[in-house]
């Protein structure tokens, strides 16, 4: 079967896959599998292969113990044919096997609905496996037990061998002087002794052929012919029998046909399901979303054919109104690695396979074309070009606004003049029909058609020019250069060839080619600027989190030393009360004691636990009140409690309330009240703000308001950049506050956030200064 998505790498990957299949039906549904364009199978095995990653985590592998493929020798049964001891146990063992697979799926705790819909189908017919492995034992031999008649028939069988071996021993006694040697041979079917030839006349009994050497005759004596064919007739017998016993086994398997491959089909889709669970697990795949429009997201994707030690995460999204993008940087800088990527994970979700990311969302296309690698075809008599555009122009008549177009180098091949007017002409056409295009390039006056329209996103692979190489990432509102050179001379040419090169390269680009170049680099410096910077940031970060840990296990700590303090004091207490009491009772004995002295006695004991109690009460940090200023540890936001019970306190941190337990709540310092002052002066003072705002959780009507406020008081502060934390979801509250942002006349700019500090799922607003 021709691979039709064989130039994204899709069968490699499924021969991946099929090395963890139990069996050849396991195996033949992965290699056939293909994507669907339907939303109800694509989620219902996508839901399969998450819960059955969820049990493979939990409970290890499926129990499948060694099933093969039963629908011929079932076929045959229906057919009226006996099967083979061989092909009756591996029927049983199907039914053993859905036994347990059954049992395996009732045990998982986890949510286990889809798979219960496949096993719930499967149907045991336990009674006919346990006749076959009564019958026959596991080497494939028909037991004796099989039948009263078989058991009967070997008796006989045995007892015949025996009088038969009794005679030749005799008949070896009496006539060792004929023979050859001692031995009994077999001669069809028959016992015989070798006879020396000058003694074969001798010797009553039928002749069965000479020895090797020609100087001995198999004689079968005369005195166990008679026992010789008793012996043949019962093994026909036994023959007929064993034959009677096996057809009858192949009835019931008959009887029972039809579920037998019915339960064969269901558990070659389990089998498929679960060496995609295990692949997962293997390549720490997750199952990604759905999306429930048409953005596609891909973060921290690693081609699942690269070496996992050598691979480079990258993330990729194609997100509302953005409808294409290109891709520039240099050769063998992972441009088409990068496209493959993108196609690959389309095809994949969408024939119900994990993807090899940290999380992703693909959306259900209604079709997948590319246009990638060397075309060329002899047959057709066709040159690399003129397939690359046939190909093309077979896309552009099927492509629609759901589909998604992979092109690698568009355009390539032909007059560079040419070859870029052909490749703005097809991008343009695309955009006009809205279809979802993912391409590649070195033309630069493609570079320039692409940064004119919003829905077009720029992107490149990196280039580290200090150690000449690429470093495979790819940069998102980026435009690459080909670094051909550069590449050139890192592979050994010589600096003259490649002094020149530079030299023809200056008088042949435009003066708006060599700006490109050069804020190109710029902005690589940036970017390589701004990494750097919150590589700082995440450090520092890291060390907060690390002073808060050490921070509160001091707490603990010195709350420890205190409970220790306090259970001492409370014996010491307990030992003076035990001991005045004795007092007490000594003197009630003695009869010697002053009442008033005694009462004295037990109020200053009372007195002094009650003070034990307050004084550690008043150091105990989970002695908390209402109107205490606090510190919640697990989110460090502060303020005072306005509530509370034995376990839980509710705190009022700016205006919000929230509800704490009393562990992870430290008590701290009220703090000062400021002077009110003019918005006026409070601007120019640069106030306290908080430069993230959450918006996570709300619905678009409840966002806005909170995010005109949260813009208002980021222009008051004259906060320099703000955070917006929207996620990823459906993509309704993104798309809202970039429509928000768009009416805010103090914005210089606004783009995702890069990916350690929330990808897609957050924006960073730069305000103008």
């Amino acid at each position: 079967m021709t691979e039709r998505f064989s130039g994204l790498q899709f069968a490699e990957v499924k021969r991946q896959i099929t090395r963890f299949c139990s069996f050849s039906l396991g195996i033949t549904n992965i290699e056939e599998a293909q994507p669907s364009f339907y939303r109800l199978p694509v989620v219902t095995e996508l839901k399969r292969v998450e819960q059955a990653i969820q049990c493979t985590y939990k409970y290890g592998s499926m129990p499948f113990g060694g099933i093969t493929d039963i629908s011929y020798p079932v076929s045959l049964a229906l057919k009226d044919s006996s099967l083979t001891p061989l092909d009756l146990l591996s029927v049983a063992d199907h039914s053993y096997a859905v036994k347990n697979i059954k049992s395996y799926i009732k045990n998982c705790e986890n949510e286990k609905d889809a798979l219960l819909e496949l096993t719930d189908t499967l149907e045991t017919m336990e009674r006919t496996a346990d006749e076959i492995t009564r019958c026959i034992s596991r080497s494939g031999e028909i037991n004796d037990n099989a039948s009263a008649e078989l058991s009967r028939i070997r008796k006989q069988i045995v007892r015949t061998q025996a009088m038969i071996t009794s005679k030749l021993a005799e008949f070896i006694q009496k006539n060792g002087q004929y023979l050859q040697e001692d031995i009994v041979a077999t001669r069809n079917g028959r016992n015989v002794v070798l006879i020396k030839n000058t003694y074969k006349n001798s010797v009553a009994g039928l002749q069965y052929g000479t020895s090797a050497s020609g100087a001995a005759t198999y004689i079968e004596p005369a005195v166990i012919v008679t026992l010789n064919n008793d012996l043949s007739m019962i093994k026909e017998a036994e023959g007929r029998e064993i034959a009677r016993i096996l057809f009858n086994l192949s009835q019931l398997v008959k009887s029972d046909g039809h579920r037998y491959l019915a339960n064969n089909e269901t558990l070659g889709l389990l089998d498929a399901v679960f060496a995609k669970a295990q692949w997962a697990k293997a390549n720490d795949a997750i199952v990604a979303n759905t999306s429930a429009n048409m953005d596609l997201i891909i973060e921290k994707g690693r081609h699942p054919l690269i070496d996992p030690a050598k691979v480079v995460e990258n993330s990729y999204h194609i997100i509302d109104p953005i409808r294409t993008i290109l891709i520039t940087g240099p050769n063998t800088g992972g441009k088409t690695v990068s496209l493959k990527l993108i196609g690959l994970f389309t095809v994949m979700h969408l024939s119900g396979m994990p993807l090899p990311c940290r999380e992703a969302s693909i959306p259900l296309y209604d079709n997948v074309f590319y246009d990638i690698g060397d075309n060329q075809s002899i047959q057709e008599d066709l040159s690399t070009f003129s397939a690359h555009i046939k190909k093309l122009a077979w896309i552009c008549r099927k492509a629609t606004n759901k589909s998604l177009v992979i092109v690698d180098e568009l355009g390539s091949g032909t007059d560079p003049v040419e070859g870029q007017a052909l490749a703005s002409a097809v991008l343009e056409y695309f955009r006009k029909k809205q279809v979802y295009t993912v391409a590649t390039t070195h033309y630069a006056k493609l570079k320039a058609y692409g940064q004119q329209y919003d829905d077009i996103l720029m992107a490149s692979v990196e280039f580290d020019h200090h150690r000449m190489k690429p470093t495979y990432r790819y940069l998102e509102n980026t435009v690459g250069q080909s670094n051909a050179l550069d590449i050139a001379q890192r592979y050994g040419f010589s600096q003259e060839i490649i002094d020149d090169a530079y030299r023809f390269k200056q008088a042949q680009q435009a003066p708006e080619d060599i700006v490109l170049e050069n804020l190109q680099k710029q902005l690589e410096t940036a970017v390589q600027e701004r990494e750097y910077l919150e590589s700082q940031i995440n450090a520092l970060e890291k060390d907060r989190e690390e002073f808060e840990k050490e921070k509160e296990k001091f707490a603990r700590s010195k709350q420890d030393e205190l409970d220790e303090a306090r259970q001492k004091a409370h014996q010491i207490i307990e030992e003076a009360r035990e001991d005045a009491e004795e007092i007490i009772e000594e003197l009630k004995r003695q009869n010697s004691y002053d009442l008033n002295k005694v009462a004295q006695l037990k109020h200053k004991l009372t007195e002094l636990a009650e003070e034990e109690k307050e004084e550690f009460n008043d150091y105990d940090d989970r002695n908390f009140a209402v109107g205490d200023y606090v510190r919640i540890t697990i989110t460090n936001q502060t303020g005072e409690i306005i509530s509370l019970d034995r376990k839980n306190a509710t705190i009022l941190c700016n205006g919000i309330r929230m509800k704490s337990s009393l562990d992870n709540l430290v008590k701290t310092e009220r703090p000062k009240k400021k002077k009110e002052v003019s918005v006026r002066n409070q601007a120019a003072r640069n106030v306290s703000f908080k430069v993230e705002l959450n918006l996570i959780g709300m619905t678009v009507e409840e966002a806005m308001p909170v995010l005109d406020k949260f813009m208002d008081n980021a222009l008051l502060a004259k906060a320099p950049f703000v955070r917006v934390v929207h996620g990823m979801g459906t993509g309704a509250l993104r798309k809202a506050v970039w429509d928000r942002l768009k009416k805010y006349n103090f914005i210089a700019k606004y783009e995702f956030a890069p990916s350690a500090q929330g990808g897609s799922g957050a924006t960073i607003v730069t305000l103008k200064e």
